[in-house]
This record gives structure tokens, C-alpha cells and sequence, in this order.
């Protein structure tokens, strides 16, 4: 056996122990669906950030081409949401949780958009979580692409486009 290869064994050894020793401190968590979260900080008061998440018509300039956003009734929305050859609608309603608002729909699933002050008095950071059967719908890298265009929409009053570029782009985004 060579050196580097007596190396990485430790080293896998060291680790495979960190891991144990921290998985053992760490309070038992059951997955929930809605554990999946972006975080974003605005530089932006709390009320401006939920203003926005509860004007349709921002919202749809946010989704782009994910969808759009119309207000149906007072609290009520309706998501229509196009996330590549797959097209949902979704109705809600809106609530106010401590600290956020919560889109609750009659077949169980949520989007909750949590807000707080930022450290430093930097703005608001946003957390953006889903309860959805279809949990890839508005995770990961869609809830971030979402929260990045409402901290640009905010700060700039625009969401970024290629629109006006000349790249041969199928897509304004």
C-alpha cells in the first residue's frame, strides 16, 4: 500500500467518525415535506417583501415564463404554473403565520414564505418552503430562481431578462 493510499483511508476513517460523533448529538428530525427551503435576504422592509408576495400581478412578472399569479377572490389566488412539459393550476388562500404567509390549497398542499430581519440591518431574509406531492415543483433551484427575481424585482424594480439580447435564446430569462 502506498502512502497516499494509507492517507486516504485515514482520512475516510477520520471522517466516517465525524460524521457518527455528529449524527449522534443531533436531536432525532423527521423529514416533513416542507423542509425543503431557500433563503434569500432583500434589502428590503418586511412589509414590502409580503406586499409583493400578495400582488398577483408582481408575482406573474416574478414566475415569467414558470407561470402566473391571478387574484381570484380576497386571499384567494390561482397558480398557473408551467414548469417545463408539465402545466398545473392550483387555487389557494392566503394566511398570515407568525412571521410570514402561508398559500394553503384544498388538496394539502402549501407554499410558506417566511420573513425576518436580516443581521447587520441588511433587509429582510425570505425563506421560501413547499408542501407539495410534487416535491421538485417549487424546490431547490425553482425556489431560488423564484427568490432571487422578488430580491431583484425589490431592489432593482425589475427582474433580470435576455429578452433584448441578441443570443438566439429561446427563453426572455
Amino acid at each position: 500500500m502506498s502512502i497516499l493510499d494509507a492517507a486516504k483511508d485515514r482520512a475516510t476513517s477520520l471522517a466516517a467518525n465525524v460524521a457518527n460523533v455528529v449524527s449522534d448529538k443531533m436531536p432525532d428530525k423527521t423529514p416533513t415535506d416542507a423542509s425543503n427551503g431557500q433563503t434569500v435576504t432583500i434589502n428590503a422592509d418586511v412589509v414590502e417583501v409580503e406586499e409583493l408576495w400578495r400582488d398577483a400581478r408582481r408575482m406573474s412578472v416574478v414566475l415569467g415564463e414558470l407561470g402566473d399569479v391571478e387574484n381570484t377572490g380576497p386571499d384567494r389566488y390561482r397558480w398557473n404554473l408551467h414548469a417545463g412539459p408539465v402545466e398545473t393550476t392550483w387555487e389557494s388562500t392566503v394566511h398570515t403565520d407568525n412571521g410570514g404567509i402561508r398559500f394553503t390549497g384544498e388538496d394539502g398542499n402549501e407554499i410558506l414564505v417566511s420573513f425576518r430581519p436580516a443581521p447587520n440591518h441588511l433587509g429582510t431574509e425570505v425563506t421560501l418552503r413547499t408542501k407539495t406531492s410534487a416535491p421538485d415543483l417549487l424546490s431547490g433551484a425553482l425556489a431560488f430562481k423564484v427568490l432571487y427575481r422578488c430580491r431583484a424585482l425589490l431592489q432593482t424594480g425589475e427582474v433580470p431578462t435576455i429578452r433584448n439580447n441578441p443570443s438566439a435564446r429561446p427563453s426572455a430569462r
